[in-house]
């Protein structure tokens, strides 16, 4: 083989390896947040809109993240989505402020449930998603006066979570109602909180 043709070809090699590895670096550095939703303890409250009270279902998740690439990075805010059985679908508000400190929820015989959200909101917990340590905890969101009675009669078919990143990305995770069931004993040991003694299940 003549020398300048291999010397071409051995270049060209490194060439190509090269430009492997630094688009293997870029990808792997760029953060991809996945995770878990579990489905929402779900409730009611009014608020005052336009001067006027309006009801709505109040919807607590706890998102459980985690980062499959190399480069750490901070959620900044989140969307979501409840799509139904009958194809309709719905898109939740956020709740924001320091009012929602003061959400409680019914537990079996009307025992309340304080999920201490001033140490377990999700977006106030000083630390990044790490590509090896998870973020959780939770994230406070409101919807029709309905939606209250449609997750009774278990017309959710899916939620759709957009989490927004401090770079502007956004990491679509999609869960089924159906494989996302509450577990209030899980949560209680995840987020560190205590559930009344009355012995049963959610």
């Amino acid at each position: 083989m003549d020398a300048k043709l291999t010397i071409a070809i051995v270049s060209s090699i490194f060439g190509i390896s090269g430009w492997a590895t630094f688009l293997y670096n870029h990808i792997t550095h760029i953060p991809n947040i996945k995770g878990r939703i579990f489905s929402p303890i779900m409730g009611r409250t009014q608020i005052v809109q336009n001067g006027e009270n309006k009801d709505l279902t109040t919807c607590l998740f706890y998102l459980y993240l985690t980062n499959k690439r190399k480069t750490a990075v901070r959620p900044l805010d989140f969307e979501m989505e409840i799509t139904f059985t009958d194809g309709t679908s719905e898109k939740l508000q956020r709740f924001y402020g320091n009012g929602i400190y003061e959400f409680t929820f019914t537990w079996i015989n009307n025992e309340i449930i304080n999920p201490n959200l001033r140490e377990n909101l999700i977006y106030k917990k000083p630390q990044a998603i790490e590509p090896k340590e998870p973020l959780h905890g939770f994230v406070l969101f409101g919807g029709s006066k309905d939606l209250y009675e449609r997750n009774n009669r278990e017309e959710i078919a899916t939620y759709r979570l957009t989490v927004i990143d401090v770079f502007g990305g956004r990491h679509l995770i999609q869960e089924s109602n159906m494989d996302q069931k509450v577990n209030l004993y899980l949560l209680s040991d995840l987020a560190n909180f205590e559930l009344p003694t009355t012995k049963g299940t959610p």
